[in-house]
């Protein structure tokens, strides 16, 4: 996970008012939680509103919040998260795609395709089929166990997965554990039904 060098220091002076540094927090991380959000729902609108409702969300709860001890990163995540499950229970329309689009990955997820990777057909393809493969096997998978492997693939440290979470880091140390595995058998099983 990429942090900001004086992250502590923006934090303690967002959550004191200062409109620069709340900015400079959400130049750095706007990217990455949308490409998150992008990923559960792989629709650009509601992932553009989900990100402003987080961002929304994180500056009305800063002047609350003890600059001092809180710990920026985990607390923006979990509360991208909670306006997922919050838009999930509202439509129950979210899907969860831990892959970047062949649009781009990461910042530039709304990006046109790059020429050279739409002239690759066995690359497309092969991506399409990883893609389809994913989804499947997430939509067996419990939610918990999506959150955790998505958050992993961020770059989340357990401890940190753990604070967005709000566990314990053993259930998080086990349940990523038991999330890696279920999905490299459901991947795999799937994969080779797709083959024959």
């Amino acid at each position: 996970m990429n942090v900001l060098e004086d992250e502590p220091q923006l934090t303690l002076e967002a959550c004191q008012g200062s409109i620069a540094a709340f900015e400079t927090l959400v130049m750095h991380y706007e990217p990455r939680i949308r490409g998150m959000l992008y990923s559960m729902t792989q629709d650009v609108q509601l992932t553009q509103d989900l990100c402003q409702e987080t961002f929304l969300a994180a500056y009305r709860a800063l002047p609350r919040m003890k600059g001092e001890e809180l710990h920026f990163a985990p607390w923006l995540y979990r509360i991208a998260l909670n306006q997922a499950r919050s838009e999930w229970r509202r439509r129950k329309h979210i899907t969860w795609l831990p892959f970047p689009s062949p649009q781009g990955s990461g910042d530039d997820v709304f990006d046109e395709p790059a020429e050279e990777y739409l002239m690759s057909e066995d690359h497309f393809e092969e991506r399409v089929v990883q893609r389809d493969l994913v989804n499947r096997v997430f939509a067996q998978l419990p939610t918990a166990s999506v959150s955790c492997l998505l958050l992993d693939a961020e770059g989340f440290s357990y401890r940190e997965i753990a604070e967005i979470l709000q566990d314990s880091l053993s259930a998080v140390r086990s349940r990523l554990a038991r999330a890696r595995q279920s999905f490299q058998q459901l991947y795999n099983r799937l994969d080779r039904e797709e083959r024959s």
